[in-house]
């Protein structure tokens, strides 16, 4: 589901074990998909002028997902694994921030 991998979590978050990947992933899987929701988007994969429109000819749009959105992804994961209380809130803050410009149907 997520452009995210596990490798790119543990890259950014600093993990040289593998003793919580299983963790990881599924903080991965659940940050991808309050993504998805926030940007009230049904998948990730596609990108691009239309990606919000359910009959767009997929064949127009990029599979490279938004340097912003794999942040704010990579963001929220942060946020549950590694964040105090305080820091999380701020953290998710920052994540909306990076996700905002990529939400569909604003104003609909």
């Amino acid at each position: 589901m997520s452009g995210v991998s596990l490798q790119q979590v543990k890259n950014y978050l600093d993990v040289i074990h593998d003793g919580d990947d299983e963790k990881l992933q599924l903080l991965l899987d659940a940050a991808s998909d309050e993504a998805m929701n926030f940007m009230d988007r049904t998948n990730l994969e596609y990108w691009g002028a239309g990606s919000c429109c359910d009959s767009v000819d997929i064949s127009t749009l990029s599979r490279d997902m938004p340097p912003s959105v794999k942040l704010g992804i990579l963001i929220l994961v942060q946020a549950a694994y590694q964040a105090s209380p305080v820091d999380q809130e701020q953290l998710r803050k920052v994540a909306e921030v990076k996700l905002m410009p990529h939400r569909c149907r604003l104003g609909v």
